[in-house]
């Protein structure tokens, strides 16, 4: 199958604006990951994630997404005391576009929104457990598991969290970490109907990742992490205007329609435990939960002096 083949010289317009100043080039380190970075309207959290990848040792560099008609801010663009490279990919303002295909410089990608954070142990812990993995290039590792269900319009968001702990696919938007031939997979041109109807309502892109990983018959491993290995940000970076309506209010009531057409054009996702395992790590009960939101990042001294 052929994909969309978009590079950075192609009509959808991405350039690259890369911090001159990292102290390393990027290069296809096997040991390391790349971060992916989506924002919107959000620069005080991205200030703040950047600062604390630039602590993990497994974080080759960080790639944000960038889908705003405004500058680059400059205490991103030129920071000179960067040493893991910084690089900015002003997209289209298309969701889809989280997953434009590009030279990551790394194959292990992780994927997050910015008002998630994990430490450095749950990153390195993530690669270590893709990299132990016999087929890498199709295992995905995350941290929030989902079941998207065969015979309803929409999934309960906390379902996957607790006991029995019903789940077929894990949200890579919320900080998961796969191969970067997969995101080819995503703009395979088959599938470009699917994706303008994403675009069209700003939603489901994560929704529509986990019908490509199961059509591609991608493993999907969910870590069962202490809390303090991850957090919640609560963003406060509104740009001059001082507006910001969330995605959830704008687009989340197209989600449950959009879930029924990538249902009806995939098949249903398996449930078997061979491709969606749950791991459990460090003193997590596995009565208490896996993962249970909401956890604020004010709590954890790792993200509190960023």
């Amino acid at each position: 199958m052929s994909g969309f083949n978009i590079t950075a010289n192609s009509s959808v317009g991405i350039t690259h604006d890369t911090n001159e100043h990292g102290g390393k080039n990027i290069n296809n380190n096997t040991s390391k990951l790349t971060v992916l970075i989506s924002t919107y309207n959000q620069t005080g959290c991205l200030h703040r994630l950047v600062n604390h990848l630039q602590k993990c040792p497994v974080v080759d560099n960080i790639r944000i997404n960038w889908f705003q008609n405004f500058p680059i801010p400059q205490s991103l663009a030129n920071n000179t005391n960067f040493n893991t490279p910084v690089t900015f990919d002003t997209l289209p303002n298309n969701i889809s576009h989280r997953f434009l295909p590009r030279d990551f410089g790394t194959d292990a990608v992780f994927n997050m929104d910015v008002d998630m954070s994990y430490s450095c142990d749950a990153l390195q812990l993530a690669m270590d457990t893709w990299q132990m993995q016999t087929n890498q290039t199709h295992a995905a590792v995350g941290f929030f598991p989902r079941y998207l269900p065969p015979d309803k319009k929409y999934y309960k968001f906390d379902e996957s969290h607790f006991e029995p702990y019903n789940r077929n696919t894990i949200f890579i938007t919320k900080g998961g970490l796969i191969h970067k031939d997969r995101f080819n997979d995503f703009f395979n041109d088959s599938l470009k109907p699917l994706l303008d109807h994403v675009d069209e309502h700003i939603t489901a892109e994560d929704m529509l990742m986990s019908h490509i990983l199961a059509s591609n018959q991608v493993k999907t491993i969910t870590l069962c992490v202490p809390r303090s290995y991850w957090c919640n940000l609560i963003c406060s970076g509104q740009h001059e205007s001082g507006q910001y309506d969330t995605l959830q209010q704008r687009s989340g009531g197209h989600r449950g329609h959009l879930m029924v057409s990538f249902r009806d054009y995939f098949g249903n996702i398996s449930m078997e435990e061979r491709y969606n395992p749950m791991i459990w790590h460090g003193d997590v009960a596995y009565g208490s939960g896996c993962n249970t939101e909401f956890n604020f990042c004010r709590d954890h001294e790792w993200m509190r002096n960023t």
